[in-house]
């Protein structure tokens, strides 16, 4: 999540791919690009990580039982990856789960086309206004579904799923255009204390266990 640090020297005002990958990795592994304009990213508290683990590993295998199924399917799933909105790599989010289309060769760069699913791990602390400016961008880059994936105070337990669907604002008045012509509906929301297993067909069949994402 975006943060400005104190560990590191200021950034300059814009940066591109090449320049960033020139800086040290233990540097360059935490920041974005927005749009060539640099930005630090802090690093999530083990509670984060582990629950974006969890997703990743359960849609993993909703993923391998599909593409059994369905035979020319081939699905990938991870944490932590660049999802490059611009072909000039200048403009970047690194979601906390995703899962998306295999590439036809390997060490390839992942763009927002081939993405169908991004997700981020919410705790208590996240702020509101940096997550609704991540969500946009996701749907500005065309990614048809996003999730937040809600933590429990405790850090102990996921409190709810919310999953949004790339939507275009109709009923507007006469003369009234919308800010972002893409952005995000609410279409689902699943919780351990209303739902027993989270189901969904979408971008294949998968049924999530509680089980499976406990601490």
């Amino acid at each position: 999540m975006s943060n400005p640090s104190t560990e590191f020297p200021p950034l300059p005002d814009r940066m591109s791919w090449a320049e960033l990958n020139a800086l040290p990795p233990e540097q360059s592994e935490r920041i974005e690009l927005v749009k060539g304009h640099p930005v630090w990213i802090r690093t999530g508290p083990p509670e984060h990580q582990r629950f974006a683990t969890r997703l990743r590993n359960a849609l993993e295998n909703a993923a391998r039982r599909s593409m059994k199924a369905r035979p020319g399917e081939c699905w990938q799933v991870d944490t932590e990856t660049n999802v490059f909105l611009s072909r000039a790599k200048d403009d970047f989010l690194t979601p906390d789960f995703m899962v998306y289309h295999c590439p036809d060769e390997p060490w390839t760069p992942i763009f927002a086309e081939d993405v169908v699913i991004v997700g981020e791990v919410l705790s208590p602390s996240n702020h509101i206004g940096h997550m609704l400016t991540k969500q946009a961008r996701y749907a500005e880059a065309g990614i048809s579904e996003y999730w937040e994936v809600l933590l429990d105070r405790e850090g102990r337990c996921i409190d709810t799923i919310l999953t949004y669907g790339l939507a275009t604002p109709t009923d507007l008045p006469v003369g009234v255009a919308p800010l972002r012509p893409r952005q995000y509906a609410l279409v689902s929301e699943w919780s351990p204390a209303v739902h027993p297993e989270v189901e969904l067909n979408h971008p294949f069949p998968l049924t999530l266990s509680w089980t499976d994402l406990e601490y």
